[in-house]
């Protein structure tokens, strides 16, 4: 059900405290009761948490607007229903929010439908990453041009990392390569060339690496890295802290020891040597 996906979108969105998010799942369920009662022309969007068509959300959404500005006259003031959040844009907020999840998850699905079906070259598969996400001019309407183009390009960058993220569980099986832990919701999908550098090596499977928490920060600051072998190095600074029993279980005893390798999309040795380069090892 998408409600389940739009509740974790909402939360991941929202990192500084979950009121807003909650309010905004609230907000749409609400809008459901208002459906139930005074569908208007809506009677498809009863249930709006199954409505996939980004269009008709739009048209919902204008609706919204038009009964938010009638005030107390709106048939959607409702006795047992909350009147703040028609009237304070929470339902809208929340419809636009939505649209913006489903704009994500389609791109999402196909780009991540590129990559599981892809049967040619490992190197050929970047290549076919070259569909634009379009972004529907209703959700940048009323926005000065700098305001559309940040909301533009958060959401592709929101979106992608995203992709990013799936693909590398994937090809990783969902395992840290280093420490062999299969819980995905604590391992990250850490890229090896920064995700600043190079745009056109951002969703490419041989840029990345399954790394649970600790050692994707790690590899981040370039205090780890890897060899030709892909053999785990260590740097001196954190051979520095080598008199603490820790930090020698956690890193200085597994240097020199072989990362998991996936099938398939392994590292990049000439990434690596960049990355190391940036180190001191």
């Amino acid at each position: 059900m998408k409600k389940d996906l739009y509740s974790k979108y909402i939360y991941s969105i929202n990192t500084e405290g979950s009121n807003k998010a909650s309010s905004y799942i609230k907000a749409i369920d609400w809008l459901c009761k208002m459906l139930e009662v005074e569908p208007l022309s809506f009677d498809d969007c009863k249930n709006i948490w199954t409505i996939s068509s980004v269009d008709r959300l739009q048209q919902l959404y204008e609706r919204v607007l038009i009964e938010k500005r009638k005030g107390k006259s709106s048939v959607w003031v409702i006795d047992g229903i909350p009147k703040s959040y028609l009237r304070d844009g929470f339902c809208s907020a929340a419809l636009r929010s939505y649209q913006e999840l489903l704009i994500e998850n389609n791109y999402e699905q196909t780009m991540v439908g590129i990559f599981d079906n892809h049967e040619g070259e490992e190197s050929e598969l970047s290549s076919k990453f070259d569909k634009e996400l379009i972004c529907p001019e209703f959700l940048i309407e009323g926005m000065d041009e700098k305001q559309g183009l940040d909301v533009v390009r958060s959401l592709k960058v929101r979106v992608n990392q995203n992709i990013f993220r799936k693909i590398i569980l994937r090809v990783y099986n969902q395992t840290c390569c280093i420490t062999g832990l299969n819980i995905p919701e604590i391992n990250r999908a850490s890229h090896i060339i920064p995700w600043a550098n190079d745009e056109t090596k951002r969703l490419e499977p041989q840029n990345g690496l399954c790394l649970s928490a600790t050692y994707d920060a790690a590899f981040d600051k370039n205090l780890i890295s890897l060899d030709d072998d892909y053999r785990l190095l260590i740097s001196k600074n954190i051979k520095e802290y080598g008199t603490n029993e820790v930090v020698n279980n956690y890193f200085i005893c597994k240097e020199g020891v072989n990362i998991l390798l996936p099938d398939s999309y392994r590292p990049n040795k000439n990434y690596l040597a960049l990355h190391r380069n940036k180190g001191e090892f």
